[in-house]
């Protein structure tokens, strides 16, 4: 860790303050010139520790009004004492703070007809920020609130060490992540994923492999808003999950190697941060590898039914075995520059590339009623699939602050570019071991996605504020997807035209939004604002030589509500409205057929609409001491959902076809708490439940179907501090069986214990981490029901993990005096006489 001059350290907090003064009304900053031209009152005073009663050296005092408008600052000596001269009669808040130490707020009544007047002695309490000599080691509480939903830091939990984006999201209140690292927010797979809050091409259909890689090691928080404003856009029905990517902002060079070695991951990465006056560069770059085996094994009972009477004709069983080898390689580079304390302008790239081989069996027999094996109907299947992807992420980010608090400007240009690649070979043997059938394919793709935005923020002086502005994101995908197979091992190969697909797929959203918050004696905020949005696609699609053509505009008007009330002793109140839009993805739009597995041919559907979620939350939390307590109720209701559908190619087939349609209603009922707890000074333990009640409603195929249910996501996390840096820190999640329309499926779960030794004054650190290491296997039982078929499967998932990681911080930070401050304490004044 980096050691700062106590001096340094306070001017910084002092800068801090002058950025606040420009805010100050003109009557305020007219109060403050007579004082000084008048005489005034000189204040004096000391700041010390609350327990031990020691001076705190350099601590910061600001001189406020009774609104919290900052109007004069003065920084304590080595033995505590401040001054600070010509102040005029009245009353204020003095605003004491310094690192480690809670910000103290001490009311005074400066009096006239005095030449002086001392304040006497303002205590601090210390916070739960440890402090070695000035090291920066805040420790931030695991989980903290917003006025939208939640913060959670990452980088305060020792069990993500060495792992990926999907192990830290485990971890995160209302998410919940399975065995394939599919993501879900109360129950809802639809959400929009933000980096840095801003999207991200990487993060596409395949979103599970995504999230592989990304290192944790990355990522400082993840914010989870459950209530966006009009101001975020409004894809995403279930809310916005914003992961924040660690970056530095005081003066000087940092850096940080992480190195881990495991039995699934494997990985190694390296960030620099470089700040010199009013120019910031950082720059990362590191490699991952991820592996992932398993099994599965399914059988499906056919049948007859002619008067709700099901007579079974055949059963077929399957059994599957896979093994996923993934690597990729990132590198971002990002600076910016302060053209003066209001303007700013930064940029940033991302490049990765990926490459994910795969070895999959697929074995297949059939039996008769009778349990006859059916020989000549016996299948086995050797499968080799290797993936490409690379990305390219670009953004230029323009920010103007104006004098007044909260008045600002941003202008922001995305560019997200992604090529990918899958190619695969597949033999065919019959009982007897002689090839069947030959395939091989080769699939090019691109999505590209270019965004241009602005938002404008305007503060009123009694009346609130105003937040409006306007976005264009133009978005183009294409595929080329050839397919050709041969019958015997020797006969050549030969395209398929009706497993051959091309496609150019454009979506452009065009939306604006107005959003007015105000607030009232600090008791009661209310939020009031509306999205218009207007989507254009067009897409042509080519499969077996027919074309597929889109022209499918449409637009929707989604507003925004939201009441807050504040009350004594941290406790509070929330309830908002939002509707949210999701549109369907390429992948689910485009007819392409996959028939690797011959029973079940998937597809996606070009006909599909957008669907729109209404969604009402009631959050109140409150503060019992160390221990805080948020819960919430909520109602999301989604017409038009977008979900999988299966059924037969034909009553007598023991095919299947599964693609995706507009199901119908989605209706989720639910209630979540989450509650955190500091164990003395260095532990803290969380635990997070969210029960919901999901009711189904189809109208698609030849009978409405109907399917309720509750489920229920579960997690908590231990953490303790020892002596000598030494730490220890345990978490778990556990996911109910989940319902569909179709299907059900049996709970999962996952566990870890990290222990991690710091030494060399915290600059390196060994981290251990065990995942899941009672049982070695994870097994999901899925039943899918249809109308001539009953199928169960069971998944077999290798999930114990072991990670060994080291990392070692390096460089320095330095705090320097800005002329602004200068200005507002007068210094600068006295060096030049």
């Amino acid at each position: 860790m980096m050691r700062i001059p106590l001096q340094h350290l306070a001017c910084l907090a002092l800068f801090f303050l002058v950025l606040l003064l420009p805010a100050t009304s003109s009557a305020s900053s007219a109060a403050l010139v007579e004082s000084r031209q008048t005489g005034g009152v000189t204040l004096t005073g000391t700041v010390a520790d609350a327990v031990t009663r020691k001076p705190v050296d350099f601590a910061t005092v600001a001189l406020q009004d009774k609104a919290g408008k900052p109007l004069n600052g003065a920084t304590c000596d080595d033995k505590g004492a401040f001054t600070m001269p010509r102040v005029a009669p009245g009353e204020y808040v003095l605003a004491v703070s310094f690192v480690g130490y809670k910000t103290r707020l001490h009311p005074i009544t400066v009096s006239a007809g005095a030449s002086s007047q001392n304040v006497g002695s303002i205590l601090l309490e210390t916070d739960s920020k440890a402090l070695e000599e000035v090291v920066v080691t805040a420790e931030k509480d695991l989980i903290q609130e917003t006025d939208d939903g939640l913060v959670y830091n990452a980088e305060n939990d020792i069990t993500n060490i060495g792992g990926t984006a999907a192990d830290v999201l485990k971890k995160v209140p209302s998410l919940a992540v399975d065995i394939d690292g599919n993501v879900e927010m109360r129950g809802s797979p639809k959400i929009k994923i933000l980096i840095n809050g801003k999207p991200s091409s990487m993060l596409g259909d395949n979103l599970a492999e995504a999230l592989a890689q990304i290192p944790a090691d990355m990522i400082k928080s993840v914010e989870v808003i459950s209530s966006p404003s009009a101001k975020y856009d409004a894809e995403g029905t279930a809310g916005v999950v914003n992961i924040i990517t660690k970056k530095s902002s005081v003066e000087g060079m940092t850096g940080s190697v992480t190195g881990t070695l495991g039995n699934r991951t494997n990985n190694l990465n390296s960030n620099l941060n470089i700040r010199k006056k009013k120019v910031g560069i950082r720059a990362t770059v590191g490699g991952n590898f991820n592996d992932r085996n398993g099994d599965s094994e399914s059988e499906q009972q056919y049948f007859r039914e002619e008067n709700t009477i099901q007579t079974p004709t055949k059963q077929i069983q399957q059994v599957s075995t896979f093994d996923n080898n993934g690597r990729s390689i990132f590198a971002q580079l990002g600076g910016d520059y302060e053209f003066n304390e209001h303007t700013s302008l930064s940029a940033s790239m991302r490049l990765n590339a990926g490459r994910n081989l795969s070895d999959r069996t697929l074995t297949t027999n059939e039996f008769t009623p009778a349990g006859e094996e059916r020989v000549n109907n016996f299948r086995f299947r050797d499968m080799e699939n290797t993936g490409r992807s690379s990305g390219l992420d670009m953004n230029l980010h323009y920010k103007r602050k104006f004098k007044k608090k909260g008045q600002e400007l941003d202008v922001l240009t995305i560019l997200n570019n992604n090529q990918s690649g899958s190619d695969y070979q597949l033999a065919e043997n019959n009982r007897t071991g002689t090839i069947t059938r030959r395939e091989e394919s080769d699939n090019q793709g691109r999505n590209r996605e270019i965004t241009f935005q602005a938002d404008y923020s305007h503060p009123f002086d009694k009346w609130g504020s105003l937040d409006i502005g306007s976005r264009a994101v133009l978005r183009n995908s294409s595929s080329d997807y050839s397919f050709s197979f041969a019958r015997t091992a020797n006969a050549p190969l030969q395209l398929d035209p009706v497993r051959s697909n091309r496609f150019n797929y454009d979506q452009d959203v065009y939306s604006t939004y107005l959003s007015y918050t105000y607030r009232f004696k600090k008791t009661y905020t209310f939020r009031l604002g509306g999205r218009y949005e207007y989507t254009n696609v067009q897409g042509q699609f080519n499969t077996n030589n027919i074309d597929t053509n889109l022209d499918k505009p449409f637009h929707n008007f989604m507003p925004n509500v939201m009441v807050m009330r504040n009350f004594a002793k941290g406790q509070r109140l929330r309830l908002s409205y939002s509707t949210r839009i999701q549109r369907p993805g390429i992948g689910q739009l485009n007819p392409y057929r996959n028939e690797s597995n011959q029973l079940n041919i998937r597809y996606g559907n070009p006909n599909l609409d957008a669907e729109l979620t209404h969604n009402t939350d009631v959050n109140y939390s409150w503060l019992i001491k160390n221990t805080s307590v948020n819960t919430s109720a909520y109602w999301r209701q989604t017409n038009n959902d977008i979900a999988h559908y299966q059924f037969p190619v034909s009553p007598s087939s023991d095919t299947l076809n599964t693609t995706f349609e507009n199901l119908g209603k989605n209706a989720v009922y639910g209630t979540s708490v989450s509650a955190s707890t500091r164990i003395k000074k260095n532990g803290q333990a969380g635990l997070n439940l969210n029960l919901y009640y999901n009711d189904l409603y189809s109208f698609v195929g030849k009978y409405a179907v109907s399917r309720a249910g509750w489920m229920y996501n579960l997690s908590g996390n231990l953490s303790y501090r020892f002596e000598k840096d030494f730490s220890v820190q345990t978490a778990a999640s556990y996911n109910s069986p989940r319902i569909s329309l179709q299907s059900r499926s049996t709970a999962n779960y996952s566990y870890s214990l990290g222990l991690r030794k710091e030494f060399l004054k915290r600059k390196a650190g060994v981290s251990l981490n065990v995942e899941n290491f009672i049982s070695s296997l994870n097994t999901i039982r899925t039943t899918v029901n249809n109308t001539n078929s009953n199928n169960l499967n069971f998944n077999n998932n290798y999930n114990r993990i072991v990670r060994l990681s080291f990392n070692y911080r390096f460089g320095k930070m330095e705090f320097k005096r800005d002329k602004a401050l200068e200005r507002l304490t007068g210094e600068g004044a006295k060096k030049k006489g």
